[in-house]
């Protein structure tokens, strides 16, 4: 699995644009693709014509409630065109960041979210707000490639510099890696600006540029406003050709992102929480406990909740014991936690513990507190 945020804080650099256009064009090649508007405008949802499609679960529920409920990205997801499914925006993210202000983890929910179900893909887009806020944070710390589309304008290069700060800023504080791929769009070689522009981009930012150059095409403004990608709008254009080269820039380069990923890249370092846990006046003793169902038919059990932050992916997964009941440890500091058993890809509460807590949507999941 790929992800890549595509991230700019300028806006009118082709950012939406390069996010519909690869993203269907990765979908054409025969990728499982899926897109996600994080920008609260909607554009990439209107781009696609998406914006009457209704998910299960919408965008800003998700994040606001991520820990509190079970949600997997499925429920998220509605399809597009063949291969390409969209998680489409609304306005009320413009009220999330608040809401999130004081939250834990606000900066990573994101990243949290696409662990629950993020594999079925071969790709996932991230379009981000054109701001440096929350939600552009999160797409940043979810990434692990970071598209930065740069148009040929005289005040691109001022923004690129201040962008590349925030992401340096993600790096350090959370040990991430992200590879940052630089698009050079609006592009007409003609123009001397054009010309400077890629050169200072190519001294400035060594082998961040990409090879293909989105150029200058009347047809890739039209396409939007009829809901369709350039490769459905005008197949014929030199938008369409060169959304078609990035692309297949983009496919030539999995080997390498896999080799990244074999070797740990894209995992956070947890040396500063590691610390936090060793020092004596922190006061988190962690106690190891002991969960176990019955269930003797299951061929999987796995164990999720609020100490694993519902991530599906990081589920205990449980052993089967001959008596039919399956058993896991864990180690977790003091506290209540919130938690479900995943019996064969469904949801099932302890049938063992009466506890119960009613979340604020009305889900029923089992309670445990560790003295």
């Amino acid at each position: 699995m790929r992800i890549l945020g595509v991230v700019n804080q300028k806006g009118g650099c082709g950012k939406t644009t390069t996010a519909i256009n690869l993203a269907s064009w990765l979908a054409e090649r025969g990728r499982k693709v899926l897109l996600v508007d994080v920008d609260p405008q909607g554009h990439a949802t209107s781009g696609l014509n998406a914006q009457d499609l209704s998910p299960e679960v919408d965008l800003r529920r998700a994040l606001l409630n991520l820990y509190e409920e079970p949600f997997a990205l499925s429920q998220l997801a509605v399809p597009v065109a063949e291969g390409l499914a969209l998680v489409p925006s609304l306005l009320s993210l413009v009220a999330l960041e608040q809401e999130l202000a004081g939250a834990a983890d606000k900066d990573r929910r994101l990243r949290d979210l696409i662990a629950r179900g993020g594999a079925a893909y071969d790709y996932i887009l991230i379009d981000s707000p054109p701001n440096l806020g929350i939600l552009t944070v999160n797409v940043l710390t979810a990434s692990r490639e970071i598209l930065i589309p740069v148009d040929t304008g005289m005040f691109s290069l001022h923004g690129l510099r201040r962008l590349f700060q925030v992401i340096d800023l993600v790096r350090d504080r959370l040990g991430l890696k992200p590879v940052v791929r630089i698009l050079l769009t609006m592009y007409d070689r003609r123009l001397r600006l054009s010309r400077t522009v890629l050169g200072r981009v190519e001294e400035q930012y060594p082998g961040c540029l990409l090879e293909t150059k989105i150029r200058t095409n009347v047809h890739l403004k039209e396409a939007p406003s009829f809901g369709l990608p350039i490769l459905r709008h005008r197949p014929n254009s030199l938008g369409c050709w060169d959304y078609e080269a990035l692309a297949e820039e983009i496919l030539s380069l999995e080997g390498e992102m896999a080799a990244l990923e074999a070797a740990g890249a894209f995992q956070e370092s947890r040396l500063v929480g590691e610390a936090e846990e060793a020092r004596p006046e922190a006061g988190e003793m962690f106690r190891e406990v002991t969960f176990h169902i019955p269930a003797p038919q299951a061929r999987s059990v796995a164990l999720v909740g609020e100490f694993n932050r519902w991530q599906q992916e990081e589920a205990l997964r449980l052993e089967r014991g001959e008596d039919g009941v399956w058993r896991g440890r864990l180690r977790v500091p003091p506290g209540s936690y919130q938690y479900k058993y995943l019996v064969d890809g469904q949801w099932v509460l302890d049938p063992e513990n009466p506890l119960r807590v009613v979340t604020d949507n009305g889900v029923v999941n089992s309670l445990i507190r560790v003295k």
